[in-house]
């Protein structure tokens, strides 16, 4: 346990440096979803990092599925294409490319597990920045055929709308 707390302390040594010349960010957000994960009202955070003279960064999210009676996790690793959009200051497109690893369990009076599965997604959005380090962002998300409980086929949307916080850089 020790050594990894050692190594965690060592990776953030060495990742500051880089992190003095990138755009960092973290949020969060809540929305609807359909399709496969229908019912759920999915509520997440993420944070995200990117160089400044390259418009793709990685995101790394985490959101909670909260659907009676049973409960789904889902880990998000994406790239973030981040672009202005002309003529509308701080308007910016979105667009992602990532997985989706969704983790779930059904709660008593049975308790089963549900199928866990590492699935691709898909985005697109849009972000406004409303104050100087604060931007409102809406997403529509599709996780493909992540079949949680072992249905059919069937994608998974999500329409979120959610808060974003840029740490100042240099």
């Amino acid at each position: 346990m020790r050594n990894r707390f050692v190594m965690a302390g060592l990776v953030a040594l060495c990742a500051w440096p880089a992190a003095s010349f990138a755009r960092v960010w973290v949020g969060g957000d809540v929305g609807v979803t359909g399709g496969a994960l229908a019912g759920t009202s999915p509520i997440g955070v993420y944070g995200g990092l990117s160089t400044r003279s390259f418009p793709v960064g990685l995101e790394l999210g985490y959101q909670f599925l909260s659907a009676n009676p049973a409960h789904l996790g889902m880990f998000t690793a994406s790239a973030l294409y981040r672009a202005p959009l002309p003529r509308v200051r701080g308007l910016h497109f979105l667009a992602r490319l990532g997985l989706a690893d969704i983790r779930g369990e059904q709660n008593p009076p049975n308790p089963t597990r549900i199928r866990n599965s590492l699935r691709p997604m898909v985005g697109a959005g849009v972000s406004y920045r409303v104050m100087r380090r604060w931007d409102v962002r809406g997403e529509y998300d599709v996780i493909i055929d992540p079949r949680t409980l072992g249905g059919l086929a069937q994608n998974a949307d999500e329409l979120m709308v959610g808060m974003t916080y840029q740490f100042a850089t240099r």
